[in-house]
């Protein structure tokens, strides 16, 4: 038995079972803090302030949504926190990017780092399914891909916020087990680490044409005979085809993806991008030139192989025998959208899909009911519980598991008969997290992605409507294994970003500050504070009379600032000696006013 047989076999002989891991999930679904009806949650660091007093109760709500979210969260609230910091698993890595990197949490930000810096990698760049083995806790053989991507895309995040590149030189010192094509890590940089992820990518899982397409190869080490999913008993396992009873490829471990796989191609795209700033901060220009070139590729390929012309949204996957799954996935038919793909008339379906005014008519759930809670609280706590209707967040899937397998095997993986769907069974439609009850984190992916397709208003409704579920139960159903939101569900603070992003419209890119607000109608100013960039505290106030941007100390790097309207604007720089100057700038080609903030040597800088 080889030395890579024996690493597998004493690894998986040890793996949590299923039902121990489904118990502590509802453990600690169970013993989150109690939501007291009317708590107050400290009012920071998001505000709205409205323009009239009819406008009020709209833009209590905004601000009331997203510090809820923030402070239960986000992993910076201890106290109420209803959810564990940070996940263990590549997987995470973006997501705890999104929620941290601009807090001014630094002990939860250097958490996240070292995750990322020691995190296991095989001799030909794939990342470990989870965080002591190559494979998914669920199964043999199981491997999950996502990882790959979402650990460059928070890679980028974290420099482009902290606007210098010294992390990519910082060298995992840890090896697990003996196999050292298993785990080839120790001695690696997080730049090393991030090529060779794009490297995998485009090679063992034919990324460089266009189209993740998961294949037998994609199980193989670099030395062309090793291979990752060995099961317990030590033989070979592979099963990523995509076909109804498959292996899952995803954090979506009930969901069949494979073969040309649209999640994985989406998170690709984004990782791409995500590279190429990674080289841009580099200096790399040239490289930088290539990932940009091929995700474009992939932009124009995800289009063609993943849209549905008959339902109006993405697939999941195309399987290796060359069929269509549509299950209704919206989770990542939004975050397609948010990372750019697609375009305004496929987001236009999209969105009146997901609310309800244009209705698929093979789908198992329809109309309003794809975002309503009462629905899905009814159907979970009884009838009756909930009267009328609450929208919050999109069911994962309008084509019920059950209506999808037909007569034959189901697109459905069940974890070794854990988890069955059917009726009577615990997955049943409506009463799994995977089968038609909802996870929260895609709500963050379908806010930015409603702000870049259907602007702020759209989000702010949303919002109205994430502040009425905080006010009932405080996100807290306590409901277990057909909601996922609690608990072991770190990515739900990421939710909270969209403020930051989409609204406020801050971001940190590649030489500097952006900042792109998106007021909603009746709302005269929103704020942000607790936020950092370049390790300097900043607080940021915009809205129809311009920008405050205040900071702690001297900031450094380029601002961009994108006001209501074009063309000339007052603008006051105070230094950090208290020196105050004021001008006028007028907003360049692309409607932004720029701001060297490293000469200016800024501390505070006004636009009106």
């Amino acid at each position: 038995m080889t030395s890579a047989s024996v690493f597998f076999k004493r690894f998986f002989s040890i793996l949590t079972t299923l039902s121990i891991l489904f118990a502590t999930l509802v453990s600690e679904h169970s013993s989150a803090p109690e939501f007291i009806p009317g708590e107050e949650l400290p009012q920071t660091p998001f505000s709205c302030a409205a323009e009239t007093e009819k406008d009020a109760a709209a833009s209590e709500d905004l601000a009331l949504a997203f510090n809820a979210v923030y402070h239960l969260f986000g992993g910076v609230d201890r106290e109420r926190l209803l959810v564990s910091d940070l996940g263990n698993e590549p997987t995470w890595y973006e997501w705890n990017a999104l929620k941290t990197a601009w807090c001014s949490d630094e002990a939860l930000i250097r958490g996240a780092k070292n995750r990322i810096r020691d995190f296991p990698q095989t001799d030909n760049g794939y990342f470990w399914s989870w965080g002591d083995s190559p494979c998914w806790h669920s199964g043999n053989g199981v491997l999950h891909y996502d990882g790959q991507f979402r650990y460059v895309t928070a890679v980028a995040e974290f420099l482009r916020w902290a606007g210098e590149t010294s992390f990519l030189d910082e060298v995992d010192t840890n090896t697990y087990g003996t196999d050292l094509a298993v785990d080839a890590s120790k001695g690696r940089t997080v730049y090393e680490k991030c090529v060779l992820a794009m490297r995998y990518a485009a090679d063992e899982l034919d990324g460089r044409n266009g189209l993740i397409t998961i294949t037998e190869r994609s199980a193989y080490l670099a030395d062309g005979v090793t291979r990752f999913d060995i099961g317990s008993d030590g033989n070979p396992v592979w099963n990523n085809t995509g076909r109804a009873g498959s292996s899952p490829s995803n954090y979506w471990d009930n969901l069949c993806f494979g073969n040309q796989d649209a999640y994985e191609t989406a998170l690709y795209y984004n990782a791409l991008n995500s590279m190429r700033d990674i080289e841009l901060m580099r200096g790399d220009t040239e490289a930088a030139a290539e990932y940009s070139a091929l995700a474009e590729k992939v932009r124009t390929s995800f289009d063609s192989a993943f849209w549905n012309c008959l339902t109006g949204r993405y697939i999941a996957c195309v399987d290796a025998d060359g069929k269509r799954w549509d299950p209704g996935l919206t989770f990542l038919n939004v975050e397609a959208l948010a990372y750019g793909l697609g375009d305004a008339e496929k987001a236009k379906k999209i969105f009146s899909w997901l609310d309800g005014t244009r209705i698929v008519a093979s789908d198992s759930l329809r109309g309003k009911d794809i975002m309503d809670y009462a629905v899905f609280l009814n159907r979970n706590c009884g009838k009756g519980t909930v009267k009328g209707s609450m929208p919050f967040a999109p069911m994962t899937n309008t084509l019920s598991i059950e209506r999808l397998s037909g007569l034959g095997e189901p697109w459905w993986c069940s974890l070794n008969g854990a988890i069955n769907i059917g009726f009577r069974n615990n997955a049943f439609y409506g009463q799994h997290l995977e089968n038609g009850g909802y996870i929260f984190y895609p709500v963050y992916y379908e806010l930015a992605a409603r702000q870049r397709y259907l602007g702020a208003d759209s989000v702010m409704k949303r919002a109205g409507e994430l502040a009425d579920v905080y006010r009932f139960n405080g996100f807290n159903a306590g409901i277990g294994w057909a909601d996922g939101i609690t608990g072991v569900f770190p990515e739900s603070g990421i939710v909270s970003r969209a403020f930051v992003s989409s609204l406020a419209g801050v971001d940190a890119a590649v030489d500097g500050l952006t900042i792109r607000p998106d007021v909603p109608s009746g709302v005269k100013t929103l704020g942000v504070d607790e936020m950092q960039y370049r390790g300097v505290p900043v607080t940021v106030s915009v809205g129809t009379e311009g920008l405050v941007l205040t900071a702690g100390s001297a900031l450094s790097g380029i601002l961009r600032y994108f006001p209501p309207a074009s063309g000339t604007h007052t603008v006051t720089v105070t230094s950090a000696d208290g020196t105050e100057s004021s001008g006028s700038l007028t907003t360049d080609a692309q409607g932004a006013i720029v701001i060297d903030m490293t000469a200016e040597n800024a501390v505070k800088i006004v636009v009106s």
